[in-house]
């Protein structure tokens, strides 16, 4: 019988890690039965940690390393070792290139939000809404959040179901493709070409270090755009947003003051609320699938299922 493996192309297109840490980043990858590519690896790796998350790698050569992931026909796989900040630098290269022959999935989140927005409008790829590279290398999530994701990757898991709660408006039925994430990723985008586009999608989001505050000033935002221009999403599904802040009633309590006032905001639209807080920014992170169709049931569910030659791209290795 002849042996196959998965092939994982890494991306470092936001704050880079260290030549050690993409070195052990590898080894968990293959640790986990995955072949690895790593393109333009010596131009997107730094020697020693920053001390601060700015993108400090050239955003040139951080496009390389996407661009050639992106044109690599024997993969289907692009998963980012890292967020942080500064991917969007790599905007005006994408815009410029031609369209990748081969669709692709594209692993992220968070800062990543800039390109799976760019990838899902433009280029019509999946995007799977999980823990990065150097989470998983840190143990920033846990070991079940972690076998999720390999299990996922891997054909294990043909579908995603998560328990919710409703906020506001009636729960009726939808179906729809999710698009969105981090709610301050997706702000910097406004008024752009790559500004989201959630008419008629089930709309997700999601954060992590913001306060009441300044999440209330971003759902405002939002608000005004949906009823203004009259670009309503099907629904919208919020994500976690209390990991990251300061913990305790008064911080809770501010951040859940900031989501009933969007409920208040928001008019005609089903708002629902994952209850478990693992979509987005969590040590109990798990997976979600944007850009296939979703299914919203009138119970508090949302449901997706994974065909089984989803994620595959199986090589013959010699």
């Amino acid at each position: 019988m002849p042996h196959y493996k998965n092939i994982i192309d890494i991306a470092s297109i936001a704050t880079p890690c260290t030549f050690e840490e993409n070195d052990l980043i590898k080894k968990i990858l293959v640790k986990n039965n995955f072949e690895v590519n790593f393109f333009n690896e010596k131009k997107v790796s730094i020697n020693e940690p920053q001390n601060h998350h700015f993108a400090s790698v050239e955003a040139y050569e951080r496009f390389l390393n996407f661009k050639e992931a992106s044109e690599n026909v024997d993969s289907k796989i692009i998963w980012c070792n890292r967020g942080g900040y500064g991917s969007a630098d790599i905007l005006p290269f994408l815009y410029q290139m031609p369209k990748p022959k081969n669709k692709k999935i594209l692993i992220g989140f968070s800062d990543i939000v800039s390109i799976t927005t760019f990838v899902q409008k433009n280029w019509g790829w999946k995007v799977v809404c999980a823990p990065m590279l150097s989470q998983i290398l840190k143990n920033k999530i846990s070991a079940q959040s972690q076998q999720i994701i390999f299990d996922l990757i891997h054909g294990k898991i043909t579908e995603l179901n998560y328990d919710l709660k409703l906020l506001k408006g009636v729960a009726s039925a939808v179906e729809a493709e999710i698009v969105g994430g981090c709610v301050s990723v997706l702000a910097g985008n406004y008024a752009t070409k790559n500004q989201l586009n959630w008419r008629n999608k089930i709309l997700f989001l999601e954060d992590e270090g913001e306060d009441g505050e300044r999440l209330e000033r971003y759902f405002t935002q939002i608000a005004f755009m949906i009823n203004e221009k009259k670009s309503s999403p099907k629904a919208i599904l919020l994500g976690n947003f209390l990991e990251g802040n300061d913990f305790g009633n008064p911080q809770s309590q501010k951040i859940n003051t900031a989501i009933q006032k969007f409920c208040d905001k928001i008019k005609d639209i089903a708002i629902w609320q994952e209850t478990s807080n693992s979509l987005g920014h969590s040590f109990n992170q798990k997976p979600l699938i944007l850009g296939i169709k979703s299914k919203i049931l009138t119970q508090g569910k949302i449901s997706q299922k994974i065909n089984l030659s989803f994620f595959s791209k199986k090589l013959k290795i010699k």
